[in-house]
């Protein structure tokens, strides 16, 4: 199924931040306080809510909020997430 895993990073002076999200195939089942690992993290980031899209065959899975300095808010994490296949969310 796949699944499209969800995170906001965001920082002290822009609450709002970005959204991520980065997209894979899996037949794993989340649950809600499991952890997810991935390169982009320097810290394993624990899952707040699934969502079961069944219609779309797709699971929605929502990381934990990650606060970064604002300077690398501004571009710098738009590039890393790039390199490791996560995109920002602009819709």
């Amino acid at each position: 199924m796949n699944q499209v895993i969800i995170i906001n990073v965001f920082s002290d002076e822009n609450e709002k931040g970005i959204i991520l999200k980065k997209e894979v195939e899996s037949s794993f089942q989340p649950k809600i306080g499991e952890k997810v690992r991935d390169n982009i993290f320097a810290e394993d980031k624990e899952i707040k809510d699934v969502v079961y899209d069944y219609a779309n065959n797709k699971i929605i899975i929502i990381l934990a909020r990650k606060e970064v300095k604002n300077e690398a808010l501004n571009g710098h994490i738009q590039e890393v997430a790039e390199m490791h296949n996560w995109k920002v969310i602009t819709e």
